[in-house]
């Protein structure tokens, strides 16, 4: 009501009234629609009535004043509802905005059930203003004590929906058991270091939207339905940048909309994943570990194998828990240089491979090597895998290393092997 009136006394635009009529309150609902029918007609606005029996909706009790009738689920069944006939609304009228009318109250406990959600920045700025999109909130920035007094004081009616007592609903937890012990115990000007506090979260949020879209324009490439970037690049930048170049690749080039414990994972992978690391994202996409670059690779789609290179450098004084160490990750192994056959050279897997592995004396099929650890059948063949002068596999990086010239305590000069893409 206290939107309306603020809205309609300006006259800076066609008005029209949308009202949704859930039915779960019985003779109360039908109230609330009478009452918003006299208002329209009063303000000679234009109205739009919509009744529809939410799914999962309220029971008769309501009606005869029973508190706590709605079953779970209610409350966001009735959201969607209301939202989808708004935005019809909107198409109706030309792409017309939807002005719902969230108070700074609504905004503060929105805020607060984003921290108990564990919600990254862009959540802990609340309630989105409208930034462009459909739906706009207006007095964002208004205090419900504020509206009741402008209403009580022009005499305008409104109602109170009795189900926004019932506290199994989370927002009303909020609104009359916890803001209450929080005011009590740190003062009234809580709520308004809250709100406050959602403004920093939200100029934070724009100014790592800005980052993260020139950060992407520069470092992200997008071919063959496979997105790629280097992953040294991306390592050197703040987590929350990183993340929020996570969300936005989501966003705009995969169609998805992540929360935050999978973005956590997917910046993990991208950081310490190993060169066959494999993350599922969701609607077919994968997040691939591919030695210096992650890409992010569809269905069975496959990055083209552009060729690999060796980079080798000599080492001294390295004895075999130091070797061990340098190879953990799977990007790197340790060679006794006195062993190998030179030249070493890089090729792709192929069905059919031997190799002898770590610690035993006789050869296995490569195949039999993969299956048992597990590695996707489309992820098999085509890695590269480093070959001394005879042809004998030497290393296949990320799944194993040979018996071939390892490094003992007698080595005294030793070679550090890495395989990058070829650019």
């Amino acid at each position: 009501m206290f939107l309306l009136h603020e809205v309609a006394r300006r006259k800076e635009a066609r008005i029209v009234v949308g009202h949704v009529n859930h039915g779960a309150r019985g003779g109360e609902s039908d109230k609330d629609q009478a009452m918003v029918e006299d208002m329209v007609k009063h303000l000679h606005l234009e109205k739009a009535i919509h009744k529809q029996k939410t799914p999962r909706g309220g029971r008769k009790g309501m009606e005869a004043g029973e508190k706590g009738s709605f079953p779970p689920g209610f409350e966001n069944d009735a959201r969607n509802v209301r939202h989808a006939f708004l935005k019809r609304l909107s198409r109706k009228f030309g792409n017309a905005k939807v002005a719902l009318a969230h108070t700074a109250d609504d905004q503060v406990e929105t805020i607060l059930m984003r921290v108990f959600e564990g919600a990254g920045i862009g959540g802990l700025k609340g309630i989105p203003r409208g930034n462009g999109g459909e739906i706009i909130h207006p007095i964002l920035d208004v205090w419900k004590e504020d509206i009741l007094e402008y209403l009580k004081k022009r005499e305008i009616p409104c109602r109170t929906d009795r189900s926004n007592v019932d506290t199994r609903f989370e927002r009303n937890w909020m609104r009359h058991v916890l803001l209450p012990v929080l005011v009590k115990r740190y003062g009234k000007s809580v709520k308004q270091r809250i709100h406050a506090l959602g403004e920093r979260f939200r100029e934070l949020d724009d100014y790592l939207e800005d980052e993260s879209q020139r950060w992407i324009r520069k470092n992200i490439g997008d071919a063959d339905g496979v997105i790629r970037f280097r992953r040294k690049a991306y390592s050197r930048l703040p987590t929350v940048l990183r993340v929020k170049i996570l969300q936005r690749v989501c966003f705009d080039r995969l169609g998805l909309a992540p929360n935050e414990r999978l973005l956590t994972a997917m910046d993990r992978t991208v950081l310490e994943g190993g060169p066959s690391a494999r993350l599922n994202v969701g609607k077919g996409w994968k997040l691939d570990i591919r030695y210096e670059e992650a890409t992010f690779i569809h269905g069975h789609a496959a990055p083209k194998d552009e060729g690999f290179e060796l980079v080798s450098e000599a080492k001294r004084g390295i004895g075999p828990a130091r070797a061990k160490r340098l190879a953990a990750k799977g990007d790197a192994e340790v060679f006794d240089a006195v062993s190998l056959r030179m030249p070493l050279d890089v090729r792709t897997l192929r069905a059919g491979d031997r190799v002898r592995p770590f610690g035993m004396a006789t050869e296995k099929k490569v195949k039999e090597i993969l299956i048992d650890r597990k590695v996707p059948r489309g992820d098999r063949w085509g890695r590269p895998v480093v070959c001394d002068a005879e042809g004998a596999i030497l290393w296949i990086p990320g799944i194993l290393r040979s018996a071939h010239a390892p490094v003992t305590p007698a080595t005294r000069k030793a070679v550090l092997l890495r395989i990058r893409s070829r650019k």
